[in-house]
């Protein structure tokens, strides 16, 4: 069952065809209810971070997240601040109120949640590190680590010989609504190492929200696909990706 994450381009279909759409946020609507301003606003604003959240992206293939042409030009810098704190389940926290806070959060979830490839820990994350997790559907990242263990034979986890590198790479803010909610996309390298190494480059979006003085993965339906182009060519800097370069620790 291993022949399907062997090769880097096995790897990279598999990653291809999980995290192919968004899921639907739970929701409730009333039959009726009366006129209401502040109702009014926050359906307004709703529906603006909806159309953020749920534009689509450049398509690419599986096969441009395992390599491609060298940019002749090196990609534009997105210099993302260093975690100032550690927070809930050990993560890098206290990033500053920016939207390359909130990229660099999402980072670290994203981090955190895939290396270990472990469905038990990536419901903790979602309990810690989601704004709301009863209202945000079902996390294409848990459907994305249960396939990935079902297809390597490790129901129960990764098994000691088993390796998982992820590295974030580069960065790019999709939308802003205020300072308090960003749809923020990460670009990670990421490495599987058990008697072969498979290697790819995987993008994801979040909506991040502010709130409680740090980032949460924001409630809502989960973003489409970010494009999975390998970093440092010329697609990469089409797709919008920025070189992830990380600041200094204060």
């Amino acid at each position: 069952m291993l022949l399907v994450l062997i090769s880097g381009l096995g790897f990279a279909l598999y990653f291809a065809f999980v995290d192919t759409t968004p899921t639907p946020a739970n929701s409730s609507q009333p039959l009726s209810s009366p006129p209401d301003t502040k109702a009014s606003d926050a359906a307004s604003s709703s529906s603006l971070r909806d159309s953020i959240a749920d534009a689509p992206m450049m398509t690419t293939n599986p096969q441009d997240a395992t390599g491609g042409t060298p940019a002749l030009t090196p990609p534009p810098p997105l210099l993302m601040p260093a975690s100032t704190t550690v927070g809930a389940l050990g993560v890098g926290s206290g990033f500053p109120h920016t939207p390359e806070g909130a990229a660099a959060q999402l980072g670290q979830i994203m981090v955190s949640t895939l290396q270990p490839m472990d469905l038990s820990w990536a419901g903790q994350m979602q309990q810690e590190w989601f704004q709301n997790r009863a209202d945000s559907g079902m996390w294409p990242v848990m459907l994305l680590i249960q396939g990935f263990l079902e297809r390597a034979g490790m129901p129960l986890g990764l098994e000691p010989d088993a390796l998982m590198s992820v590295v974030p790479v580069a960065a790019q803010i999709k939308g802003v609504d205020g300072p308090d909610w960003v749809v923020a996309c990460v670009l990670l390298d990421v490495t599987y190492t058990r008697s072969a190494t498979a290697r790819l480059a995987y993008g994801h979006c979040e909506r991040m929200a502010f709130t409680g003085g740090r980032w949460l993965i924001a409630e809502g339906s989960h973003p489409p696909p970010a494009p999975s182009t390998w970093p440092g060519t010329d697609l990469a800097a089409e797709a919008g990706w920025a070189a992830w370069v990380e600041g200094e620790r204060p």
